[in-house]
């Protein structure tokens, strides 16, 4: 056999060896279920009693707003857009991905003539999972986007679909409150027995199928529940300081936290 020869068929076998040992691509198992974009139905809260206790021995009255209700202990917040799609618990980290908007609901907290509105949810059910929205003090909003709520989907049930109904439910996840939101809502009611991890409730999501009633833009009966999905967090992020109230409340960032700080009278600006 030549040399040439000989060089051809050990490049050959190099080649076929290169090959075998060459593992294959990973793939993304297909989902569960995948809804590119929701139509409804709601995201509720069974609201812990651990968390209106709290609320209620510091005197603040909390209150829906916008299109949200709260009745029998659950507060629940129309869903208005957003994507899903779920994988089996295992195959996917996160196994929820997407986002599902709330515009135009919230919840108020009262406490004398200090108010705090928190609107516009935003789940984000990824790694952590976090929602956020919209924070006002006495009618002025002083953060667009904020953390205000972790997500902890370590008791996320798997998805249920009633085809009957036209919904997809999940439910389990634990919604706990911020530290950058306890910090704030501290600070705006002069205590410090709001603590960030404070458990809130239980949430359930339910949204229309594809192709449903409910889907097709048809409304549907608003379900009772809790809400959720995802992981944890304590991250926060767009924050503007601004000047509250006529100067008697002020929201800052300290430490990466959300500070909400009371102006004494006479104080100057």
């Amino acid at each position: 056999m030549s040399l040439r020869t000989t060089a051809v068929a050990t490049l050959a076998a190099l080649a076929l060896t290169g090959l075998a040992a060459t593992p294959a691509l990973a793939q993304t198992p297909p989902p569960v279920a995948t809804i590119p974009s929701l139509t409804g139905q709601s995201t509720s809260v069974k609201l812990d009693s651990g968390f209106t206790g709290a609320l209620s021995s510091l005197g603040v009255t909390p209150a829906p707003t916008g299109n949200a209700t709260v009745k029998d202990g659950v507060a629940s917040f129309p869903i208005t857009g957003g994507n899903v799609t779920v994988y089996k618990p295992g195959e996917v980290t996160p196994y929820v991905q997407g986002m599902i908007m709330h515009d135009g609901s919230g919840l108020s907290l009262t406490k004398g003539d200090t108010k705090v509105t928190l609107e516009n949810f935003v789940i984000d059910p990824g790694q952590p999972a976090t929602l956020k929205g919209k924070v006002l003090a006495n009618g002025q909003t002083v953060a667009d986007s904020v953390t205000l709520f972790d997500l902890d989907g370590s008791t996320l049930k798997p998805i249920t679909t009633d085809a009957s109904a036209g919904t997809a439910t999940l439910t389990g996840t634990t919604v706990r409150l911020s530290n950058d939101a306890a910090a704030a809502l501290g600070k705006a009611f002069s205590t410090d027995a709001i603590k960030g991890g404070l458990t809130v409730g239980i949430a359930t999501i339910v949204v229309n199928l594809p192709g449903s009633k409910g889907g097709s833009g048809m409304p549907g009966a608003m379900p009772q529940g809790g809400a959720e999905t995802g992981g944890g967090s304590t991250a926060t992020g767009g924050i503007d300081p601004a000047l509250l109230a006529g100067g008697v409340l002020t929201l800052t960032v300290v430490g990466g936290a959300l500070v909400v700080v009371r102006r004494r009278a006479g104080a100057r600006g």
